[in-house]
């Protein structure tokens, strides 16, 4: 919807009282903030407000606040984006184990490898998922994009998708803020398409990453039960003949053992679950964390908001760990 909070340029202050107010606060602007107020006028009053209170806050959070643009901008934007961060990482370290052992059965440690990997990626793509979905803090005049690097040949193309991405709602249902960013439907349908691909990219990575890990560690391991049944081979004549009256079976688990992956169609599977299932699952649940922000109740009790935002990213988790897995075993990855 066109709906959305107020937001017009007549709370913009000039460069020179933005250093002013956080000088207070013995802080500075951020200097891609001055690129901004240079270009736009000044920044938002609101904005650095909740930036000057996010430093006074003292510990790590301030020193990464201070440190990272892309921390700061979406927790002026959302004070709850870290607790939506580590309650995906969490619930979906919890279910992803519970699904695992659930679809793999008897046969879950003698895939370990594959449940390993899963996890680790899991966690680098949980942070992914929220990061990318959460919006961000409109700190200059609305419209106003500050250039990176060189405007020629790269820069000029960097600065060109930068102003691309900043002109699109970072999920479908972000609100529009009247005055400073109002997003149409045309728009909202483009940013779900940007988003998988984004997603898709992120789970390419991912996936090649993940999958190298668990490759590395089923050779290893095989390797390591072969140099034992060698070794109990070259012992005495008994223990020979042992060996080789197992032979039979352990060369009928060698053979029976589940084959290593292929590393570039296990990355396809994760930019094709990335880009369409996660993309699609995870607009809805920004779209449903939203409504309820928005409801009365939840704004005169936040601890309704977060209990929910529990409730659906569980639901979310749970469908999307057992849809994985029947994809990877579809596409015989698995």
């Amino acid at each position: 919807g066109e709906e959305g909070e107020e937001g017009d340029d007549s709370g913009l202050l000039p460069l020179e009282e933005c250093e002013k107010l956080l000088a207070k606060g013995e802080a500075a602007v951020p200097e891609d903030w001055q690129a901004l107020a240079k270009l736009g006028g000044g920044l938002r009053q609101s904005v650095l407000t909740k930036y000057l209170a996010l430093l006074k806050g003292g510990g790590a959070l301030s020193f990464l606040v201070a440190k990272f643009p892309v921390l700061r901008d979406r927790l002026i934007e959302d004070d709850r984006f870290l607790f939506k961060v580590f309650t995906e990482v969490l619930i979906d370290s919890g279910c992803a184990t519970f699904a695992e052992v659930k679809k793999r059965g008897d046969v879950f440690w003698d895939e370990f490898e594959f449940y390993l990997s899963d996890l680790v990626v899991g966690i680098f793509l949980d942070v992914a998922l929220v990061t990318l979905l959460a919006p961000t803090c409109a700190a200059g005049a609305a419209g106003v994009v500050a250039k990176v690097g060189k405007t020629k040949g790269l820069g000029r193309a960097a600065n060109a998708l930068l102003r691309f991405q900043k002109s699109l709602p970072s999920a479908v249902f972000e609100k529009s803020i009247k005055g400073v960013r109002v997003y149409t439907p045309k728009q909202r349908a483009i940013a779900f398409l940007y988003k998988g691909f984004e997603y898709a990219a992120v789970g390419f990575a991912c996936g090649l990453v993940g999958q190298s890990m668990a490759n590395t560690a089923m050779i290893a391991k095989r390797a390591y039960s072969k140099s034992k049944r060698a070794e109990a081979a070259r012992g005495s004549q008994e223990a020979s003949m042992a060996a080789l009256g197992d032979g039979g079976s352990d060369l009928q688990e060698v053979m029976e053992e589940v084959p290593v992956p292929p590393l570039f169609r296990t990355a396809l599977v994760w930019a094709l679950f990335m880009g369409v299932s996660s993309n699609t699952r995870y607009q809805v649940v920004f779209g449903l964390e939203r409504l309820v922000e928005g409801t009365v109740l939840a704004q005169k009790v936040p601890m309704i908001a977060n209990v929910a935002t529990v409730a659906i990213r569980f639901a979310n988790n749970i469908y999307g760990g057992e849809q994985f897995i029947d994809m990877a075993r579809w596409a015989g990855v698995q």
